[in-house]
């Protein structure tokens, strides 16, 4: 594939097919992946995968496929405009709040997919662990 037809790199087709899951998660399962999340990222073992992943990520050449991920990923985790109609009762002006908090998992999870095949597979785990509960991901 071309860099067109393969934006995110030998993983592309994996990927694509992971941010289409990722974009029929329910509100439950969404919150579910949070709420593990939470407590996950505090482990020493999330800890090491995240310096693994940075050590795999710049080594890998893979900085546009990484930086390609970032659009579809907004798109899907960008909460919808705050209308009169809402359930909210302020407007936000913060981008932070305008976006789901399941986007760092999810993109722990997307980066850790990118280099999949250059990262040690307890650090795939230790990335995706929250995801995988309601996104299980393919073996090898």
């Amino acid at each position: 594939m071309t860099g067109a037809a393969a934006p995110y790199g030998p993983q592309t087709a994996a990927i694509r097919h992971y941010l289409v899951r990722l974009a029929g998660l329910s509100r439950s399962d969404r919150s579910q992946v949070v709420a593990a999340y939470a407590s996950h990222q505090q482990s020493a073992a999330f800890q090491r995968a995240e310096d693994e992943l940075a050590v795999v990520m710049e080594r890998s050449g893979r900085e546009d496929a990484r930086a390609a991920l970032s659009g579809p990923l907004l798109q899907l985790v960008k909460r919808a405009p705050v209308t009169a109609d809402s359930d909210r009762d302020v407007e936000s002006t913060d981008a932070l709040h305008d976006v789901d908090p399941v986007a760092e998992p999810a993109l722990a999870a997307l980066l850790a997919l990118l280099v999949r095949d250059l990262l040690p597979d307890a650090a795939f785990r230790a990335l995706t662990a929250p995801m995988a509960l309601v996104l299980p991901f393919d073996e090898r």
